[in-house]
């Protein structure tokens, strides 16, 4: 495909020299990406659209982390397969406000299976290299919920976190990871992404514009998944796998700031019944998170308290039952909290690496084969000790329900 489209190129009279073969080389790998990406997309029965960047701040990153697939090159090579009717142009992406955008958006035409293997898409052929941008930090969330990436410096502490995610991919990328059921195909995630075991090169992602903040991992195909599908369909080293994580954790971490002795019990049973326990955990979260006292109900949590429950109200009842951390509600500390919770993970998963066994991070859990659950989760008891010093963690092991 690439030679039909330099081709079509010089029919065009679109470059008044020929390509440097370095430019060459980098307008080959765009239109390797671009063909492995509508590869993929006709192998997903639901015909789902690609989302191609065009913006000047995606395309030339002045970080030093710019994805060598990007450019004009890039721009360029989808220009291409338009006007040679390879591909249609659905949607152009324009802003719709200083905070808005709306993608651009692509999809392979039938005229595309002369040059790439659509019928039956040849989509196990496909693989994921590592993206430069192994760390990111981006900035606030703006009114929208959207937060931009910052360009950044590289100093010893980028550099070490950069490595520490290079070789956790490393790792991944050789280890034996399946799903099954893809023998017809493939499915999207509820992220939008495709569910296919060669996406498991993970980045790291930092909050706020401060390295003290977040660190969250993203990328992986699992993460996308609903719960009951993992369990499902994700086997490692040939077997069903377990889900080990951390009880209550955050609220933990924030016992552990205070200084103050772990509560007994559910954290998050702060009604002592039981009842309502996901909008308590919910609405403790979003304490934790804010700046400053809550005006507003967090999205999804007052179905869970009776009729008539007023938020001044429930938040009295919480600082009561949490009297000890009380003062940590609305001081922004969760993102804080998120970063020890990040930090403890990378460990973890380094660790249980170092020793063969393969987990895939997920926030405050990981999934491992399921003969490897204890072994994670005695790693996971001792990481809250060192991090910590309590051994106050409450960690749990699921198996899949047959």
């Amino acid at each position: 495909m690439r030679d039909a489209l330099l081709l079509h190129e010089t029919d065009i009279g679109a470059r008044k020299r020929a390509r440097k073969q370095a430019d060459e080389e980098k307008f080959g790998l765009a239109v390797e990406a671009l063909a492995c990406n509508l590869i993929l997309l006709s192998a997903i029965d639901c015909g789902p659209r690609l989302a191609v960047p065009r913006s000047h701040g995606l395309l030339w990153r002045g970080d030093g982390s710019a994805n060598p697939v990007y450019g004009q090159h890039f721009l360029s090579a989808i220009d291409y397969l338009a006007s040679l009717g390879l591909i249609e142009e659905e949607q152009r992406g324009y802003r719709l406000s200083e905070k808005m955008r709306l993608p651009s958006l692509i999809r392979p035409s039938a005229a595309l299976a002369e040059h790439l293997p659509l019928a039956p898409p040849d989509w196990r052929s496909v693989t994921q290299i590592d993206d430069r941008a192994l760390i990111i930090l981006k900035e606030s969330k703006d009114d929208a919920g959207r937060a931009a990436t910052i360009a950044f410096r590289e100093t010893a502490n980028t550099r070490q976190l950069a490595r520490q995610m290079g070789r956790i991919n490393e790792f991944l990328r050789s280890a034996d990871i399946g799903v099954t059921g893809q023998n017809t195909g493939l499915s999207l995630g509820k992220d939008g992404q495709v569910i296919a075991p060669y996406r498991r090169s993970l980045r790291r992602i930092f909050n706020n514009a401060d390295w003290r903040q977040g660190g969250r991992l993203a990328g992986g195909f699992w993460m996308g998944m609903e719960r009951t599908e993992r369990f499902e369909r994700i086997r490692i080293d040939d077997e069903r796998i377990a889900d080990v994580d951390y009880r209550q954790l955050f609220p933990r971490l924030a016992y552990v700031r205070a200084g103050k002795p772990q509560p007994e019990g559910d954290i998050y049973d702060v009604a002592g019944d039981g009842s309502g326990r996901n909008g308590w955990k919910t609405l403790m979260n979003a304490m934790m998170f804010s700046v400053g006292p809550l005006r507003n109900w967090p999205e999804d949590t007052l179905q869970h308290f009776p009729s008539g429950t007023k938020l001044r109200e429930a938040i009295k009842m919480l600082l009561a039952r949490h009297a000890p951390i009380a003062s940590l509600f609305g001081a922004g500390l969760g993102f804080q909290l998120m970063r020890i919770e990040s930090d403890m993970l990378i460990g973890i998963i380094t660790h249980l690496a170092s020793i063969g066994v393969t987990a895939l991070p997920l926030h405050d859990a990981v999934l491992v084969a399921e003969s490897k659950a204890h072994v994670a989760a005695d790693a996971m008891q001792a990481a809250f000790s060192t991090w910590t010093g309590s051994s106050c963690a409450i960690v749990s092991v699921e198996f899949c329900k047959r």
